[in-house]
């Protein structure tokens, strides 16, 4: 008997939800294993039971989705595929460098969902080619930056301390603060309060 992969999805349209379903209803891979209309409810969700992907929208009505997929890969490193109505691509592209596996429009085909959650699994971020044609326009960072100190950057932007990411990210104040001295390193600062700076000079943020 296959294992099936187990899918979450975070998303307040119901519609959606309900195409998700059917879309992966008797698929031989994955299966639903929850559907969540708030954000905040995410973290619990993902701590209390198994979950492989999450499918994520980012305009979520109670939180803002890349505060959630901050948190959910840099303190599990959950692999998440982002499906978004989202025609920003500043943050699309924000959420892949936090760590999103794979990024497909609402307007793309059905496939395209599946395909993503596939090759994400195999360590692949896939964006959808509707997504991939609109990235091209962004240029590449010239700093590359681990999924967790995205995180831990994430939230020095909104300016929380040590200890509170230390809590969000369910990591030890000590490796909070080895990330922040590698930040420092590979954004040439010399102090914590020019991280954040460096970090909006280069579009990291």
């Amino acid at each position: 008997m296959t294992v099936k992969h187990k899918i979450l999805i975070v998303d307040d349209h119901p519609i959606i939800q309900d195409g998700l379903r059917m879309l992966f209803a008797g698929h031989r891979d994955f299966e639903i294993v929850g559907a969540l209309d708030h954000a905040s409810t995410v973290s619990a969700f993902v701590r209390s039971q198994s979950v492989d992907i999450v499918i994520l929208d980012l305009n979520m009505p109670d939180v803002r989705g890349v505060n959630v997929l901050a948190e959910i890969v840099g303190s599990n490193d959950m692999t998440v595929v982002v499906l978004t109505g989202e025609s920003q691509l500043g943050e699309i592209d924000y959420a892949i460098k936090l760590g999103a596996r794979g990024v497909v429009s609402k307007a793309d085909p059905p496939r395209e969902i599946v395909a993503a959650c596939e090759a994400a699994l195999t360590g692949e971020v896939y964006l959808s080619p509707q997504i991939r044609e609109g990235m091209i326009r962004l240029s590449e960072v010239p700093v590359a930056l681990s999924s967790r100190q995205m995180a831990i950057l994430h939230y020095l932007a909104q300016g929380e301390s040590n200890k509170e990411i230390s809590y969000r990210l369910s990591i030890a104040q000590p490796t909070v603060s080895f990330h922040i001295a590698e930040l420092r390193r590979k954004l040439d600062v010399a102090n914590n309060r020019k991280i954040v700076e460096r970090a909006q000079e280069l579009n990291l943020l």
